[in-house]
C-alpha cells in the first residue's frame, strides 16, 4: 500500500493539470458564446473564475507553503467566490431576466468581502462564516430553480410546438447534482486524500462537460408580454356581462374550434416545427392571451400538445401510405410531420398511440399483408 502512495499522489497531480487545462479550453471556447444570451456569459465568467482558482492553486507546490493551514483556509475563501457566479447562471437559466448584474455584484461584493476579513483576522470563523454564506446561496438556488423550472416548462408548453433546446430540465438537474457533489467534497475538505480529490477532480470534468455541451445548445425563451385586448374586444366583454343571450359562450367556443383546427389543418401550421403560440394567433385573427386561455380553460390542453396531436395523425397517415410510397425511416417520418427531432417524436408517438413508431409500422405492414392476401383469395 506504501508503495502505491507515491503514485496515487503522482495521478492526483495529473488530474489536477488535467482539470485546470480543461478551464481554460472551455474559456477560450466559450468567450464565442457569452455574446449569444446573458445565462452564456454568467458561464464565461464562472468558468473563467475556475480556471484561474485551479492556476492559483499551484502556489502549492512550493514545498514551504504546501501543509500551511491558514494558507489552505485562505484560498477557500478566494473558492467560496465562485458560488455567486454558478448560483446566478442556474437562476438564468430557469428565469430568463431575473438576474440583474447590480444584484450579481452586490453578492459577489459581499462573497468577497469575507477575504479581506480573513486577511485582517485570519481565524477559522471567517471561513465558516464564509461558507455558511455561500451554501445558504446555493441552497436558495436549489429552491428558486426548482420552482421557476416547473413554470418554465409550461411557459414552454404554452406558448412552443417544441421542447429541443429550450427544455430546462438539464439546468435544473445540473444544478442539484453540481451542488450536492460540492457539498460533499467541502464537508469531506479536511479529511480528502489524494485518490478522493482525483475521484472529484474526474467527476466535476464529467459534469461540466455535460452542462457545457448542453448550454451552448439551448436557446433561452424570453416570457411574452401578454396582449393588450383591443377596444372592441373590451367592448365585447361588456356587452356580454349586460346581454343575457349571449352569456352561454358555447356555441362561440365550438365556432373558433372549428375555425383553429381549419386554419391550422388547412395552413399546415403544424407542419413548422417551430411554430409558436403567436404564430397560431395571427393567422386564427386572435390574440396569444385568448388563445393561451382557450387551449387551457376550454379544451384542457396545452399548445405543445395540441400541434403535436396534428403531427401524431399525420405521421400515422405516413406510415399507412407506406407500402405505396416505398418504405421510410422514421426521421424522415418525423421530419415531414413537423416534429424537430426523432427523440421528440418517438417519445410523443408512444405517448399518444401507446406503441413506438417502428412497431406501429411493423403492424400497419402485417395487417396490409393479410389484407392483400384475403383479396387474393377472394
Amino acid at each position: 500500500m506504501e508503495l502505491m502512495l507515491p503514485t496515487i499522489e503522482a495521478f492526483a497531480h495529473y488530474i489536477r493539470g488535467a482539470i485546470t487545462f480543461f478551464f481554460v479550453f472551455w474559456c477560450f471556447k466559450l468567450h464565442v458564446y457569452k455574446r449569444r444570451s446573458r445565462m452564456m456569459r454568467l458561464l464565461y465568467y464562472a468558468t473563467l473564475y475556475l480556471m484561474l482558482s485551479h492556476l492559483k492553486d499551484a502556489v502549492f507546490l512550493y514545498a514551504g507553503w504546501k501543509n500551511s493551514y491558514v494558507l489552505n483556509d485562505f484560498v477557500r475563501t478566494i473558492d467560496m467566490v465562485f458560488l455567486p457566479l454558478i448560483c446566478a447562471f442556474f437562476i438564468e437559466g430557469t428565469s430568463p431576466g431575473r438576474v440583474s448584474m447590480r444584484l450579481l455584484s452586490g453578492v459577489v461584493a459581499l462573497q468577497a468581502s469575507f477575504i479581506v476579513a480573513f486577511a485582517i483576522y485570519p481565524c477559522v470563523g471567517v471561513v465558516m462564516a464564509s461558507m455558511a454564506f455561500g451554501y445558504s446561496l446555493a441552497v436558495a438556488t436549489i429552491i428558486y430553480v426548482l420552482i421557476f423550472s416547473s413554470k418554465y416548462q409550461m411557459f414552454i408548453a404554452t406558448n412552443y410546438s417544441y421542447r429541443e433546446n429550450i427544455d430546462v430540465k438539464w439546468i435544473t438537474v445540473s444544478c442539484i447534482v453540481y451542488f450536492i457533489s460540492l457539498f460533499f467534497y467541502s464537508f469531506a475538505f479536511d479529511e480528502t486524500t489524494w485518490l478522493s480529490e482525483s475521484l472529484y477532480n474526474v467527476f466535476s470534468i464529467v459534469l461540466w462537460t455535460f452542462l457545457f455541451m448542453f448550454a451552448r445548445r439551448h436557446r433561452v425563451v424570453k416570457a411574452l408580454k401578454p396582449v393588450e385586448k383591443s377596444e372592441e374586444q373590451r367592448v365585447e366583454v361588456v356587452v356580454e356581462k349586460e346581454t343575457p343571450a349571449v352569456r352561454n359562450t358555447s356555441c362561440r367556443d365550438e365556432i373558433f374550434e372549428t375555425r383553429l383546427k381549419q386554419v391550422v389543418e388547412d395552413g399546415k401550421l403544424y407542419l413548422n416545427p417551430k411554430v409558436s403560440l403567436n404564430d397560431v394567433a395571427l393567422a386564427v385573427g386572435s390574440n396569444r392571451t385568448y388563445l393561451s386561455d382557450y387551449f387551457n380553460n376550454s379544451l384542457n390542453t396545452t399548445f405543445y400538445d395540441y400541434m403535436n396531436t396534428f403531427r401524431i395523425s399525420k405521421a400515422c397517415e405516413l406510415i399507412h401510405k407506406m407500402p405505396q410510397k416505398g418504405k421510410l425511416s422514421m426521421a424522415v417520418v418525423a421530419s415531414m410531420s413537423g416534429f424537430n427531432s426523432l427523440s421528440t417524436f418517438n417519445r410523443y408517438f408512444f405517448k399518444s398511440m401507446g406503441i413506438s413508431p417502428k412497431n406501429y409500422s411493423l403492424s400497419v405492414m402485417e395487417n396490409n399483408k393479410k389484407n392483400q392476401q384475403q383479396g387474393d383469395l377472394s
